[in-house]
């Protein structure tokens, strides 16, 4: 496969994954906060966990995708001879944080879960889950650690 083809994959899996965790954080979120009772309703929490389901799904398609195209783009840039000086260093740094959000990522979808106990039971009680401390810095620290990747990514590109 063309290099060029290979980076645009890349750019896309990154752009879908960076821009979901981006809506439901700028976007969804604070709308489903709205009003004065900062509860929201029954269909506000089904529709949520729809999304949220759907996008489980799109996430981790976006994120094996950059695991294989970024290991496909690493082979291609010469080998160890790039990886032995400053852009190498920079690159593993640049690996390690995406390999803690993927950890992060494996927490929030397969361990704490806020969308599948709402699939599980549509009680009112499960909403509290959607909005918890632990799901709300989880999905935070995913979406700032993968800023911090793509920051990192266009300053690997100017050496």
């Amino acid at each position: 496969m063309p290099a060029y083809l290979v980076t645009w994959i890349h750019l896309v899996a990154a752009m879908t994954f960076i821009g979901g965790w981006l809506f439901f954080q700028l976007a969804v979120r604070p709308s489903l906060l709205e009003g004065k009772t900062k509860t929201p309703s029954k269909e506000a929490l089904e529709l949520t966990q729809k999304m949220g389901q759907r996008f489980k799904t799109v996430g981790w398609v976006s994120l094996m995708v950059l695991i294989f195209t970024g290991a496909s783009q690493l082979l291609d840039e010469s080998g160890s001879a790039r990886i032995e000086t400053s852009w190498g260093l920079i690159m593993m740094f640049k690996l390690f944080i995406f390999a803690f959000v993927g950890g992060l990522i494996f927490v929030h979808d397969l361990i704490l879960d806020p969308y599948g106990a709402l699939a599980k039971s549509q009680r009112a009680e499960t909403s509290p889950l959607l909005f918890s401390g632990k799901v709300v810095w989880v999905q935070r620290a995913i979406l700032l650690l993968s800023l911090v990747v793509l920051g990192i990514a266009v300053y690997l590109t100017s050496l």
